[in-house]
């Protein structure tokens, strides 16, 4: 039994730690142990109930615990095997019985205990008193270093003490690392923690305390009450120098729990969260079951922003807490997103948990979708749909890649899971829910969610429980639809072609909006008529991909919901394309607009007149199908099926008042374009500024697009602007500061002041942009000045911040400079990845070599989810062909076969963005000299 509960006390366990090393010699270490075929735990033993106690010793980075477990066999064994990982098991006992055997295998992660006597079906129970290892980094139970005085932990000169916090991470599968378990999604127990704590410092769990008992030694001694049955994953304990913020949302308290001094940050995440509670209570239909709803927010950083454990969700302190001097609308709107994501897997992932990996999408992609209905609720003046495009189109880029993966996939180990948190499983599954939804009605979606939380809460589902209880609330064709697009990997292409039978004249083509200097001329009203319209389906994709023999063709089809509109006719109509070919009539006889109000996950390709008249119009299309024809166009171009000049014509035909969303995309897309050029100019050689005369072309071009943009808004707020509008500028900045605008970099320079006084003085909206669009173009002495800002700044965010800006100086010997100090203690191990990936988008040659050199070094500050996919982030930004065998050959000697898939995305990247370069740059090239002189 644990010390808590059993009158052991804190004495007795240390005289017990004392004699373990006379005790141990019956507990064998073997290399095997018996697992199901996939790599699961056997399926005979279920948890019922851990009662756990857990002792930190920070100063030694271990702990000691003990756990008492209810189990219930189904079947006669004489062995119990659970997940263990880093953990020296001390004790271990059956049914009050010393164990006779127990052996622990690293490769499986398991532990094997032999009981005296074989267990007969039935209760029993497992005592283990045990000791781990506290984690450096985000895995397990792991410890966080932050300055608590005037200047940071580490810096130079700093005379600040540093403050320690711990905190737990367990998804995929780290909760071995804290406790013997069961360590898989369907192995739902309830939890009674217990943990030590320093004097002073406050312990948080899923629960509210039950209990502080003091210690003789100052420290206490917190017991919670115990949780819901849950997975093992979604356990948590922090234990620091918190404060904690509190709200009510009806019965349930919200707090936010912050290091000292930080909670006022809080406010905007815990506000949100009291609105989001009440919407999310009716819209599931089943109240939230906790009696508390806690946000933890951590310094530091990793390769996640949080973690839905339930009842205490943690998040590192950059995606909760904002700082009025410093937070840009985007940080606001991220924390909001941040937010309404974890608050969803409350009840999708926590109350209704996938019964396996495979199945993750389920908890992902319905948060996901579920963060864009909140603020569609909360803040439609946002745009919440526009918001979330660019994930969404992340999703159908790697989709097109032969690398990707179907949404529902295999999952054989813990390694696999941890690389199951990608695009495809986030991105892909909103866009699919969404679609789904679309065409089901809102109304009835809802509906069948309802039923599926009533049916399955407290326990697991798969998929299809999903996409079954949606049917039965009248959801028609859904199991048909969901079915293809989350089994099937790959993103279809729509190609259409019309006809129209108009009653009167077809209506004029409206001319492109060339000026910039203010709203078009309205175009011609429709004039009735039908259109025609031919359907064709095929799986886009921008590399060859293999399809079997033995696949027939309805293997390589979807059921497609296909929305089709004429420009100025109204709602569009709903088709379902099932067969290789289709056809529909459409009301009007405009320009046909197909995936109209962009619901379906499709690309679309259009005759070169379609596109053309839709280009001529692109006025009087909706913000979101102006994204994505942008997006399909450049799609489409890059990959040779359409001109990649076309997407650029559609950019630079948008009015100037586009929706600031719009205009904040397509910067960002004459971004990527530049990236394309700085891989492998068409045009060989180079000129000023290190840049071929190609890549300076473009960049002139989005110069002359990109600034009567930004003129129109300025640089500072103006009354009625919106949030929006704070977005598009930053966007615009950033973008007309990398391609060398003059007039942009003058006003950057001139609003930093040049004598390094504090930058907080900057408007939070563009004070980002500004700092990291003087620090790209850095010389010597504004790099040191903007060093030493960094390093004499004390607020993590803002660390953050400056440190991230450094590493986008363009000039490789002081971007070695970066990466140099990413490996010292004045970065730590949560900065070190930031810093070289923002080397890595301006000098990723540069940043290669350096991660290569220090491998070690560099996976020693990363977490478990970066682990096996940083090396690959790093890779993928060069358009080097070199690069692909240098990181298979990373990946042969630190990269586990089943830990791979991000190597193989990375592979994809490299060689489509040297294709691109090779291939389509000349076009675009061409294009631009045919256009009139531009700044």
């Amino acid at each position: 039994m644990p010390l808590a509960s059993t009158g052991f006390t804190l004495g007795d366990f240390k005289d017990f730690l004392k004699t373990v090393l006379a005790t141990t010699a019956a507990l064998c270490l073997s290399p095997t142990v018996s697992l199901a075929a996939n790599g699961r735990l056997p399926g005979n033993i279920s948890p019922l109930h851990y009662d756990l106690t857990v002792i930190p010793a920070i100063e030694t980075s271990t702990f000691a615990g003990e756990v008492h477990i209810d189990i219930d066999v189904a079947t006669a064994t004489p062995t119990v095997v659970l997940n263990t990982e880093s953990l020296t098991l001390d004790r271990v006992t059956i049914d009050g019985a010393p164990a006779t055997g127990v052996t622990q295998d690293k490769d499986s992660q398991t532990a094997t205990l032999t009981a005296a006597s074989p267990l007969a079906p039935g209760h029993h129970t497992v005592d283990i008193a045990y000791r781990g290892v506290i984690e450096k980094t985000a895995r397990g139970l792991f410890q966080l270093d932050y300055a608590s005085g005037d200047a940071p932990a580490g810096a130079p000169g700093a005379g600040a003490a540093t403050a320690h916090m711990l905190s737990t991470q367990f998804e995929a599968g780290d909760a071995r690392r804290f406790l013997p378990c069961w360590d898989e999604p369907s192995a739902k127990a309830t939890f009674s923690l217990s943990i030590m704590a320093p004097q002073g410092q406050m312990a948080v769990s899923n629960m509210p305390v039950k209990a502080d008992e003091a210690m003789a030694d100052g420290r206490h001694l917190v017991h919670f009450q115990q949780t819901p049955r849950m997975s093992s994953y979604l356990l948590f304990v922090g234990v620091g120098d918190l404060e904690r913020a509190t709200a009510k949302a009806g019965d349930v308290e919200i707090g936010a729990v912050v290091r000292r001094g930080s909670v006022d940050k809080a406010r905007f995440a815990l506000e949100t969260a009291a609105a989001i509670l009440a919407r999310y209570n009716d819209y599931f239909g089943t109240p939230y079951p906790l009696p508390k709803l806690d946000f933890v927010a951590i310094p530091g950083a990793g390769g996640f922003g949080a973690m839905e454990n339930w009842g205490a969700i943690m998040s590192f302190e950059k995606d909760m807490l904002l700082d009025p001097a410093l937070a840009t609308e985007a940080a606001r709107q991220r924390v909001f997103q941040v937010v309404a994501h974890e608050m969803a897997h409350q009840w999708f992932g926590d109350l209704v948990t996938m019964a396996w990996w495979d199945d993750l999408w389920l908890n992902e992609g319905f948060a996901s979708w579920m963060e864009t209905k909140a603020m569609q609720a909360l803040h439609p003046d946002w745009s919440p749909w526009l918001v979330a495009m660019p994930a969404m189109e992340s999703a159908k880029r790697l989709d097109a890649r032969a690398s990707t993966h179907p949404v529902v996939q295999p999952i054989n180990s813990v390694a696999e899971a941890d690389e199951a948190f990608d695009d495809i499983t986030y991105d892909k599954g909103q866009a699919v829910i969404r679609m789904v939804e679309a065409t089901v009605g809102e109304t009835v979606f809802r509906d069948g969610v309802r039923r599926y939380m009533k049916r399955n809460a407290y326990g697991n589902a798969t998929t299809r429980d999903l996409w079954k209880a949606v049917e039965e609330a009248g959801g028609k064709d859904v199991l048909r639809i969901a079915t293809d697009f989350i089994t099937k990997p790959g993103i279809p292409l729509v190609s259409v072609s019309a006809t129209c039978g108009a009653s009167g004249p077809a209506p004029k083509a409206h001319p492109a909006h060339k000026g910039r200097k203010g709203a078009p001329e309205p175009a011609p009203a429709p004039s009735g008529g039908t259109t025609q319209v031919s359907l064709r389906q095929s799986r886009f994709a921008t590399e060859p991909v293999t399809i079997p023999d033995q696949y027939h063709l309805s293997d390589r089809l979807w059921a497609i919901p296909v929305p089709l509109a004429t420009v100025g006719d109204g709602a569009p109509a709903h088709t379902l394309l099932t067969a290789l070919t289709g056809k529909a009539a459409v009301p009007g006889c405009g320009p046909l607009l197909a995936n109209a109000g962009q619901t379906g996950y499709f690309r679309v390709a259009y005759t070169e007149p379609a596109f053309k008249a839709l280009v001529d119009h692109v006025d009087r299309l909706a913000p979101i199908d102006q994204l994505g024809l942008m997006y399909d166009s450049a799609a489409l171009g890059e990959a040779g099926q359409m001109a990649m000049s076309d997407s650029l014509a559609l950019i630079r035909a948008l009015p100037v008042n586009a929706d600031p969303a719009v205009w904040q995309q397509a910067a960002d897309y004459l971004r990527d374009v530049d990236d394309f050029y700085a891989g492998g100019s068409s045009t060989g050689g180079t000129g000023a500024g290190g840049i071929s005369p190609a890549q300076a072309a473009f960049r002139a071009f989005a110069r002359g697009v990109l600034a009567p943009a930004l003129s129109a808004i300025g640089w500072d707020p103006q009354p009625g602007q919106g949030d929006k509008v704070g977005l598009e500028r930053t966007a615009l900045i950033s973008a007309l500061g990398s391609f060398d605008d003059p007039n942009t970099l003058t006003e950057a320079r001139h609003r930093l002041a040049s004598d390094g006084t504090d930058p907080t003085a900057l408007p939070p909206a563009i004070r980002l942009a500004v700092i990291t669009t003087v620090a790209q173009h850095a010389d010597a002495a504004t790099f040191d000045r903007l060093h030493a800002l960094a390093s004499s700044t004390t607020d993590p965010l803002a660390r953050r911040q400056l440190y991230g800006a450094l590493g986008a100086v363009r000039d490789p010997v002081l971007a070695q400079k970066v990466l140099d100090l990413s490996l010292t203690p004045e970065a730590g191990t949560t900065l070190a990845p930031q810093l070289i990936l923002a080397v890595a988008d301006a000098n990723p040659d540069l940043a290669w070599r350096f991660i290569t050199s220090h491998v070690d070094a560099v996976e020693a500050s990363l977490d478990q989810m970066q682990r096996y996919e940083f090396f690959a982030g790093v890779a993928r930004r060069s358009a080097d062909p070199a690069r692909i065998d240098e990181l298979n050959a990373y990946a042969e000697a630190h990269v586990p076969v089943s830990g791979r898939q991000g190597i193989a995305k990375a592979v994809g990247a490299i060689a489509y963005r040297a294709k691109v370069a090779r291939e389509r740059l000349p076009q675009v090239d061409a294009w631009l000299a045919t256009l009139p002189t531009t700044r």
